[in-house]
């Protein structure tokens, strides 16, 4: 520039001594011309449209910004408080999370590191031509969820009292908060269940026993990573008593364990009683607390080498600042049921009475019976008495399968057999020989 310069004056100088001066003017508009044309060439241009950044914070923004033939002209960047950011290659503003970045030529792009909220805004990259040029980017800054210290923290309440627990949470865009409970670390039950409805307050009204926990507050906002915090709530309320038998039975000279569940909180007296006494480790006795879950602990009462003074009506009893609560059961005397003698049966033989085919049906005669019998009915034996002509009175049966009887006289002398009707009456008796019909089966069975 500064020879081009000098020829230039030189030729002015020539020209006012008038010496080529008309040569002079001719090729001075000649070059003005080729020299609007070089500038019109070469104006500067941005070659990447216009767009919005979005960063976490507590990341790094890079604003584009790419320039083709920048030429001779200058580069600056500003906020959207039109602050000079940048002038060139040097960083104008004191902040050094600031730093230009030239990856390329043509690049002119701004480095921010560890953005803040505060960042956001709009960001302009500017070339100093006349007009300027000028392309604007908007940074979109987003914010994890955060929980605020002025949170709830752990608490206790009384039965019946209303709770209110709250969970202050920012970020952007605005965070949802969930709630969740789960029993104490002592419980065996870990399982977390959902309450209450999405807000940054969540009520309990009229709290109970079955309300106290681990209450959790989760804030996210699709920004990685969520946040949560946990508040315990202890609810104070008086002790309950459960006894899982009401009668126990043992015998003595043995040993039993008696057992009660007491809930309550805080936890204070728990004792057994035996006819209005409480009770204490000894030799006869010994108690032992187990903790169970939640408030809950389990009280047992072993009772060593049981005599008939140990049987009777014993008692869990507990009590705290908010009340008291008892109840009873009964030990009894168990006496074992003494095992019976086992029961000797003789079987008694049955005797089967078998023929020949030969004998098996005797003579009729063979079945003929003749019973004696008085007559005057005097109460005398039967077949003493006798009539006047010698003949004896009795019943005479016949028959071998059906017997036959009726009344029958018989002569002592001459053995004559002749019917008795006595007074008009007769009788005739049939009888089946029981005997003689299975004698018949096994004979047909043969």
């Amino acid at each position: 520039m500064e020879v081009y310069e000098v020829l230039r004056f030189t030729e002015i100088v020539i020209c006012f001594l008038g010496v080529l001066c008309k040569g002079f003017i001719a090729r001075e508009s000649t070059t003005r011309i080729y020299d609007i044309k070089d500038i019109m060439a070469v104006e500067p241009s941005f070659d990447v449209p216009i767009v919005n950044i979005t960063v976490v914070a507590g990341k790094t923004a890079v604003l584009p910004c790419s320039i083709e033939s920048l030429g001779e002209f200058k580069v600056v960047w500003t906020d959207q408080y039109s602050t000079l950011l940048t002038l060139d290659e040097k960083r104008i503003i004191d902040d050094d999370r600031m730093v230009l970045d030239r990856p390329h030529t043509k690049d002119w792009n701004l480095l921010l590191h560890s953005v803040k909220y505060e960042d956001k805004g709009r960001y302009t990259c500017q070339i100093n031509t006349m007009p300027i040029k000028t392309k604007t980017i908007e940074l979109i800054v987003l914010v994890p969820p955060e929980i605020l210290d002025s949170s709830s923290s752990d608490m206790t309440a009384k039965e019946g009292d209303t709770v209110t627990l709250t969970c202050n949470v920012t970020g952007i865009p605005r965070p949802t908060v969930q709630w969740f409970r789960k029993p104490h670390a002592d419980s065996r039950d870990q399982h977390k269940e959902r309450v209450g409805i999405n807000g940054e307050i969540l009520i309990i009204h009229n709290v109970s026993r079955y309300c106290d926990g681990i209450y959790e507050c989760v804030a996210f906002n699709d920004v990685p990573p969520a946040v949560n915090r946990v508040m315990s709530v202890m609810v104070e309320f008086p002790p309950e008593v459960w006894l899982d038998n009401r009668r126990l039975g043992q015998s003595v000279g043995k040993e039993t364990i008696l057992e009660c569940k007491v809930t309550a909180f805080p936890q204070a007296v728990s004792a057994w009683r035996f006819q209005s006494n409480f009770l204490s480790n000894s030799h006869k006795h010994r108690i032992d607390i187990y903790q169970d879950k939640g408030h809950t602990i389990i009280l047992s009462l072993r009772i060593m080498n049981i005599t008939k003074e140990d049987f009777g009506q014993y008692s869990c009893y507990a009590s705290n600042a908010f009340g008291e609560d008892e109840e009873a059961m009964t030990l009894y005397e168990f006496i074992p049921a003494t095992r019976a003698k086992p029961v000797t049966t003789t079987s008694i033989p049955r005797f089967t009475t078998t023929f020949s085919k030969r004998t098996r049906i005797a003579k009729p005669s063979e079945y003929d019976d003749f019973i004696p019998f008085n007559p005057n009915g005097n109460g005398h034996n039967p077949g003493n008495d006798t009539l006047n002509d010698g003949q004896q009175v009795g019943i005479k049966c016949t028959g071998a399968i059906v017997r036959i009887c009726a009344p029958y006289t018989m002569s002592k002398s001459s053995g004559g057999q002749t019917h008795l009707f006595h007074n008009g009456n007769w009788i005739i008796f049939m009888i089946v020989s029981f005997n003689f019909v299975i004698d018949i089966f096994s004979f047909v069975k043969l």
